[in-house]
């Protein structure tokens, strides 16, 4: 099955080729490699997860149809974060805008990517006032413009963007990246929260803690956190780390 996706999808064209051959076919053409994409995606999100050809494929698919709206959505969330390339998935949603300028959705996205994952702050609060101008749009555009203007580190922030992500779409794919993106930031302030009761505990101690649970039983957490994707938090040479047991 690899080889066989592999093969067809090497050999593709580029989409301004696709279109110049495909004449008035090209939205039946474009809705043919987008079954293709979901195929190709789906085969290594449970593989190898190496997404080689995911910005050939959405690139062949919003040239041969420019408005193709959900393509550019699902393809901005698949590049940025399963194939670790936000500069190509931002590339598609301008491309997006060209075709399509009184979408909300394009420009939120842009700020989304800018926000969460290039930390390109003004960029991001720019888009995110315009998705806000624009009718249709998330109540929550407005209030993120803000949270970006004001170039916030705070997590909070970051966990509240992918709460109302999660609370905002019925794509089930967005869902699981959403709260994959949620147990990150778990994962962070954890992390944050535990080390800075270890450094308290040698200040005030003079040697390293022996555990999580010490920590716990010295009253310097509250609660020893559940790391949020099966492993565990442990102490190791005075720093917090994680381990698979």
């Amino acid at each position: 099955m690899r080889e066989i996706l592999l093969q067809e999808l090497m050999y593709f064209p580029s989409g301004k080729f696709l279109k110049e051959i495909a004449i008035e076919y090209d939205n039946l053409l474009s809705d043919f490699v987008w079954l293709r994409a979901i195929q190709y995606y789906g085969f290594h999100l449970v593989t190898d997860r190496k997404f080689d050809y995911l910005f050939h494929i959405f690139d062949i698919i919003t040239t041969l149809d420019p408005r193709f709206a959900g393509a550019y959505h699902f393809s901005s969330f698949c590049l940025a974060w399963d194939a670790k390339k936000p500069d190509s998935a931002i590339y598609l949603l301008k491309r997006a805008l060209i075709y399509d300028p009184f979408n909300w959705q394009h420009y939120f996205d842009i700020g989304f990517i800018n926000y969460m994952i290039t930390k390109n702050y003004e960029e991001a609060g720019y888009y995110f006032y315009l998705a806000a101008q624009l009718p249709g749009t998330w109540k929550i555009s407005e209030r993120w413009a803000a949270f970006s203007y004001g170039k916030s580190p705070k997590k909070e922030f970051a966990e509240i963007l992918w709460q109302d992500i999660y609370n905002s779409t019925d794509n089930e794919q967005l869902k699981k990246i959403a709260k994959r993106g949620l147990k990150v930031l778990k994962r962070e302030k954890d992390l944050e929260y535990l080390q800075i009761a270890v450094d308290k505990f040698i200040q005030n101690k003079k040697r390293e803690p022996t555990s999580l649970l010490e920590l716990y039983k010295e009253g310097y957490i509250d609660s020893i956190p559940q790391e949020p994707f099966g492993y565990y938090y442990k102490i190791k040479d005075g720093k917090v780390i994680i381990t698979k047991r």
